[in-house]
């Protein structure tokens, strides 16, 4: 329990300066055209790529599934030669041509915005990154604290990791959610629709799956409790 305590404070409190700068920058939103710099760069490649995740769940009926992604990526070279890339939307994949004139929106420093050829991209601030990893750490130092106040018991390295998975996919959704409405705002309509629908699915197998692995510790943990009351 103390580690849990110590890693769930711990993530709290390295949190709150990112969340204070995701705010200021919420702020600064909406006045988009004015508050954010601008430069002038341009498009030096780009490219697609996937990325496959397989996850494998062993239980009484066995359950693998493999997800294939696919990724547009875009890089860029700054006015002072620095070059970035990121991965961005296939509508702005396809108006970028290398060579081709782009417009990048900067704060503090970092670019936060690009638009080629009239289609715009927006990423998350460094500041929103930040608060995303340190959101992490907590909900890790949570699981712990939990773990320890209400089971408390050992039953294996292979479930611990399978637990530990699953308890962390549970936060992945919310998390990244939060992060992007703390920075740019809730979106509306079908751009927040689909991404809560699909949220609500990806973390509702997720929270299933970590409460079917605690039926027999639960069970277990009480009985041992329910006897040295006696």
């Amino acid at each position: 329990m103390a580690i849990g305590l110590a890693t769930l404070a711990t993530g709290l409190a390295f949190a709150a300066s990112p969340f204070r700068e995701a705010r200021d920058f919420h702020r600064t939103v909406g006045c988009e055209t004015t508050c954010f710099a601008s430069e002038d760069g341009h498009i030096l490649s780009k490219r697609t790529y996937t990325t496959t995740d397989t996850y494998t769940y062993t239980d009484a009926n066995g359950f693998a599934q493999t997800d294939t992604t696919t990724h547009w990526e875009l890089a860029w070279e700054r006015p002072d030669g620095r070059r970035e890339s990121r991965d961005v939307s296939a509508t702005v994949y396809d108006h970028a041509e290398p060579n081709a004139p782009a417009r990048l929106r900067t704060w503090h420093g970092a670019v936060i915005g690009i638009e080629v050829m009239g289609a715009t991209q927006w990423f998350l601030p460094p500041s929103g990154e930040s608060l995303g990893g340190w959101l992490y750490v907590t909900w890790f130092g949570l699981g712990v604290l939990l773990w320890g106040l209400v089971i408390g018991c050992w039953d294996g390295l292979f479930m611990l990791v399978f637990r530990t998975m699953g308890w962390m996919f549970i936060a992945i959704m919310p998390i990244q959610g939060l992060t992007y409405a703390l920075t740019y705002g809730l979106p509306s309509g079908g751009d927040l629709a689909w991404p809560l629908v699909f949220g609500v699915l990806f973390t509702g197998i997720a929270v299933t799956l970590v409460l079917s692995s605690l039926v027999l510790p639960f069970d277990s943990a009480w009985r041992r409790r329910l006897k040295g009351w006696r």
